[in-house]
């Protein structure tokens, strides 16, 4: 009977594995980091609205989200190296396009090839668990979230400070494009093959279902901030169509894309939830902060600080990411991941209750943030290894590729709706539109219930220290 490779059957040296990924992963997190902080310059070198520049995000969010699960599965099937080799080409592709786009639809397309890099994250889980002793793979994820988590604060802060030296936006858009281009040699001649297969085809018409619903769905929370209510709601009830069918095929199929019955289980399905979540208090105020701290304290709060010095207070809050990321397996080892997942959203939740209460003072709200950014960091660095346990090793990448667009397809759906409560409670200032604190309160409020939700479930998700699902037939193990 065909089989697949137990998780870790071809161990490797933790360093030699992992120090090459994390290198990747940082890279990523420049690229992620780099291209919001210069938006206002791409919209001043393009001609671009301020509204139409919201598309620079949305088509690389939604690139991501799509992608994931397609690509993740590729990579179960043919190889998860192969899969980060031919997408980091793309992202570079991409990435050069971007730098040097003298039209915003030019620089659309090559946002749309970056957002491809978000399966690099599950793929590299897949080589994590299949070539890092079990007893180090927690150690390792936590690597990875640290590493991508620390790329993006040095790509926010390292583009800011450029900024003030180089005023053509090519050139700062040069800076994500080199960290890409530096993977490359790494990608092809450093990092090591997976060798768990799944012996099975692709599921074609699922992932059309899965791929249009899901674009469907975030197309829908994009116009959500800018569209009147009917397109928005046309466009999310097809998702939500598309999303049910894709369910039906799946079940049906004798090789689904995505095993819908394996994360129906109530183990898997509370971690997916988490993951929904997680991605709700991560992404939920990354709009509203950075409005706030740019406010000016004339109109009664805010600090009035200009884009550096927001770069600045937001790194103490993605530091905290990085470094609870990287911790959080000792946490594991001692406290049990039960534990330490409801630790985690225990701090999201005082970090945002702090935020609600006392946000006078850049200190206040600084702390805060370390608070939010630790139990995030925790959070994000836990769950895929609990997932690990429970999926079978010839899922890997599409397993934790759910998980990645979970968390994307949340922060489309936070963005919308907190984007809707800060366009609803505005200030009576003359010919502007200023969101009042009241509404950031809200913002900050609703992440912090968000988080005590999560702080609840994760009481249910129990040790998760049972043994891997089996995995399903056929599969197999592959030679490198």
């Amino acid at each position: 009977m065909p089989r697949s490779a137990s998780p870790g059957s071809t161990p490797t040296s933790t360093a030699a594995v992992v120090g090459f990924l994390v290198f990747i992963e940082l890279c990523s997190g420049i690229l992620q980091g780099s291209v919001p902080v210069v938006l206002p310059l791409i919209g001043s070198d393009l001609h671009v609205s301020a509204g139409d520049l919201n598309w620079v995000n949305s088509v690389f969010l939604l690139v991501a989200g799509i992608s994931v699960p397609l690509l993740s599965r590729l990579g179960d099937i043919y190889g998860h190296r192969r899969m980060i080799r031919i997408t980091m080409v793309a992202v570079a592709v991409g990435s050069l396009i971007v730098a040097t786009a003298d039209s915003f639809a030019v620089l659309l397309v090559g946002r749309a090839l970056q957002g491809v890099f978000a399966c690099w994250l599950p793929l590299d889980f897949a080589i994590v668990r299949d070539r890092v002793q079990p007893e180090r793979a927690g150690a390792a994820i936590g690597m990875l979230v640290g590493a991508l988590t620390l790329g993006a604060t040095l790509g926010t802060l390292g583009t800011g400070l450029l900024s003030r030296a180089i005023h053509d936006v090519h050139g700062l858009l040069m800076v994500p494009a080199g960290a890409i281009l530096l993977c490359l040699p790494v990608a092809f001649r450093l990092i090591p093959e997976s060798t768990t297969r799944a012996l099975c085809r692709i599921d074609w018409a699922g992932a059309a279902l899965l791929s249009s619903g899901l674009a469907a769905l975030m197309i829908g929370m994009a116009l959500a901030k800018s569209a009147g209510l009917a397109p928005t709601a046309a466009a999310v009830g097809l998702g939500l169509v598309l999303i049910a069918l894709f369910v039906r095929t799946e079940l049906r199929a004798p090789q689904p894309l995505v095993d819908v019955r394996l994360m129906a289980r109530r183990s898997m399905a509370l971690l997916y939830v988490l993951s929904f979540l997680t991605g709700c208090v991560l992404y939920g105020a990354q709009t509203a902060n950075p409005s706030f701290f740019a406010t000016p304290p004339s109109l009664g709060f805010g600090f009035g600080m200009d884009a550096f010095g927001i770069s600045l207070l937001g790194a103490a809050h993605v530091i905290a990411m990085a470094v609870a990321g990287t911790c959080a397996d000792r946490a594991v080892r001692r406290f049990g991941p039960q534990h330490t997942l409801v630790g985690g959203f225990a701090l999201v939740t005082l970090g945002y209750l702090g935020m609600v209460l006392a946000h006078g003072a850049p200190w206040q709200m600084t702390v805060s943030g370390i608070v939010a950014g630790a139990g995030i960091g925790t959070a994000i660095a836990t769950l895929p290894a609990l997932l690990l346990r429970h999926l079978p090793a010839d899922q890997t990448g599409i397993g934790t590729g759910m998980y990645n667009t979970l968390k994307t397809l949340a922060g489309s759906v936070a963005g919308a709706a907190f984007a809707a409560v800060m366009n609803h409670l505005l200030l009576d200032v003359p010919g502007a539109r200023v969101a009042s604190e009241s509404a950031y309160v809200t913002v900050w409020a609703c992440c912090g219930a968000l988080a005590l939700l999560g702080t609840c479930i994760a009481w249910r998700v129990g040790t998760g220290g049972g043994a891997p699902a089996p995995a399903p037939e056929p599969a197999v193990a592959a030679a490198d």
